[in-house]
């Protein structure tokens, strides 16, 4: 039986895990047994990724979420597909709305094997946190229990022992990945994780490289 593996990223506004307000957040499920006989595509990736975008206004007057000016300037540095994710919109959920959501998906899933993020001291604590404002975090911990949790990060560090870019291109067509890929879309990050693990896990098993 397939093992199913949660994976997300989330793109917020600031980087203090404790008040930074959520823009949205990007998620889907692999299983790491299709690395080998049927790898993942980009496309395929991305497709499945599902997108929940959060009323800033909400989690700010709300929940005493905040940001700093700086933070703003470096969003404006981002290519427009990431800018325009910032604008305000009727798809915009209320914190209650987004955990409603979120547990609703997890608990389609039936059971997650492992969960994943880029780096566990982010992503993961401000879930939790959004989850605690709406009273849902010992639901969360049913799905999604503590040991269970990996970082990507991490992963490949330990693989390459230190000496590659966490964020290494994981495709053979690397043409198409500069063309493709969008820095800071949460749907792309999440899409080029996966990929980072069924790159490393390919090469260790002798197996050539997916092209796209």
């Amino acid at each position: 039986m397939s093992k199913k593996n949660f994976i997300f990223d989330m793109e917020t506004i600031g980087a203090n895990t404790r008040f930074c307000p959520v823009v949205d957040m990007a998620y889907t499920v692999f299983e790491w047994e299709r690395f080998v006989d049927s790898p993942y595509t980009f496309e395929e990736l991305v497709a499945s990724v599902k997108t929940v975008k959060l009323s800033i206004v909400d989690q700010m007057q709300n929940y005493g979420c905040s940001f700093k000016k700086e933070d703003v300037v470096w969003w404006e540095k981002l290519p427009k597909e990431a800018r325009d994710k910032m604008k305000p919109s009727k798809e915009d959920l209320t914190v209650p709305e987004f955990c409603a959501t979120i547990l609703s998906y997890l608990r389609e899933q039936k059971s997650i094997d492992y969960w994943w993020s880029r780096g566990n001291t982010f992503d993961p604590v401000i879930l939790d946190r959004l989850m605690q404002y709406a009273e849902q975090d010992n639901l969360l911990n049913q799905y999604l229990r503590f040991y269970k949790v990996r970082d990507v990060r991490t992963y490949i560090d330990a693989k390459f022992n230190f000496t590659t870019k966490s964020g290494f291109v994981p495709l053979a067509d690397e043409k198409y990945w500069e063309e493709t890929f969008v820095a800071h879309d949460s749907s792309h990050d999440v899409a080029a994780d996966v990929l980072r693990l069924q790159a490393i896990f390919r090469a260790e098993n002798d197996l050539e490289q997916t092209t796209r």
